[in-house]
């Protein structure tokens, strides 16, 4: 299933009900042709194949509702880790700003170069579902010019700490946020056993002793499009970073627009008026 993610929603929806439409008209034709036309339904009748019916679409209602879950509650999570980074990242900026110049105006262009390259150099390779590699320069360079400052008052003393310790906790919430982009995608094995279910439930539908093929189909299209609708919806959450339902850059965005921004027309003001 690893290329529905890199699907929208829209074009994902029409693919999963595109296939499942195909494939119900296809059983319908091959088989329950030639199950209206066997003997079958003098051992079998309708009310014992709804039964079947029933208990089968059951057991798929509750795999698909915990998959469902699954594949929502790894987007919650995902979203959260991205808000803790943005956080991170606001916290750390204001710490810089206790820092004496040129290391403050330093310091604070490479946190906000670390903002724009995960936004825009980042996210595409989580959209296209590729693994990070382990390099982030900019934060390196930042890292090396926290450590060889040399607090010269306690107060710098005070404020280097804080740093460094924010510092370390954006490291903490970065490593969280590329972790849940590389792991949280739904097993194929679980994929497997709810498409299963899915399938036995519409082929049970092609045993229904009735005449009319298109009344016939009609019953067996009311079963298969619910379940084409939880079989998007899981795939649409399937993975945080790709296809319909995406976690967002906002947080970043926010970031950049609302303190980074903010700050720097202020200095350049305070600059100006000097």
């Amino acid at each position: 299933m690893d290329w529905l993610p890199n699907l929208s929603a829209a074009p994902l929806a029409v693919s999963i009900l595109g296939v499942i439409v195909v494939l119900t008209l296809a059983g319908q034709v091959v088989l329950a042709t030639r199950v209206r036309r066997s003997a079958m339904h003098e051992q079998l009748d309708n009310g014992a194949i709804s039964g079947l019916i029933a208990a089968v679409v059951g057991i798929f209602a509750i795999a698909a509702g915990l998959t469902a879950v699954a594949g929502w509650g790894n987007n919650v999570d995902a979203a959260t880790r991205v808000g803790r980074e943005a956080a991170a990242i606001t916290v750390l900026y204001h710490a810089l700003g206790g820092y004496p110049e040129p290391l403050q105006t330093e310091s604070k262009q490479w946190l906000t170069q670390y903002v724009h390259n995960v936004i825009d150099k980042e996210w595409p390779i989580l959209q296209e579902g590729k693994v990070i590699g382990g390099g982030v320069d900019v934060l390196d360079s930042l890292q090396r010019k926290l450590h060889v400052f040399e607090p010269g008052t306690e107060g710098q003393k005070i404020i280097h700490a804080e740093a460094l310790a924010s510092f370390g906790r954006l490291l903490d919430v970065r490593r969280s946020r590329v972790q849940s982009a590389e792991e949280s995608s739904l097993p194929r094995a679980l994929w497997v056993v709810v498409i299963l279910l899915g399938a036995i439930a519409i082929a049970g539908c092609f045993l229904l002793h009735i005449e009319d093929f298109w009344m016939h189909t009609v019953i067996t299209m009311l079963v298969a499009a619910p379940i084409a609708l939880v079989l998007f919806f899981i795939a649409v959450t399937d993975r945080p970073f790709q296809g319909g339902i995406t976690v967002s850059t906002q947080p970043y965005q926010a970031v950049l627009d609302h303190v980074i921004a903010v700050d720097v027309a202020r200095r350049a003001k305070e600059k100006a008026s000097r």
